[in-house]
């Protein structure tokens, strides 16, 4: 089943993916240089390799940008909050579609 998304929540999961895929193969990477046989230089690429790859992906999921106000979604000066269901900067709703906020306002109870 697909679902038709705006594009910034496509952006938006393909960065978390690519978080997770990196949390999940780091491990791996680091067990698999450590267990390699007879590998003098190998596991120090493999570890540099996977916290290289871990540091990037949480950077390029860190920089996405709220829809609506074009303002960092996850985080402020004071606040880092990668869990957010609402942008910390305009409390816009995640998965809420930009298009229709933008056509109709942003409603009553919104901030």
């Amino acid at each position: 089943m697909s679902v038709c998304l705006p594009a910034a929540w496509r952006d938006y999961r393909n960065r978390r993916r690519s978080l997770l895929a990196a949390v999940g193969i780091a491990p791996m990477l680091a067990a698999a240089g450590e267990s390699a046989p007879g590998a003098n230089g190998s596991h120090v690429f493999l570890l540099a390799l996977s916290a290289t790859s871990l540091v990037a992906a949480a950077v390029w999921f860190a920089g996405f940008r709220c829809p609506y106000c074009k303002r960092p979604f996850h985080w402020t000066w004071l606040i880092a909050n990668p869990l957010s269901r609402e942008c910390l900067h305009c409390g816009f709703a995640k998965w809420r579609d930009p298009h229709a906020a933008r056509h109709y306002g942003r409603g009553a109870n919104d901030r």
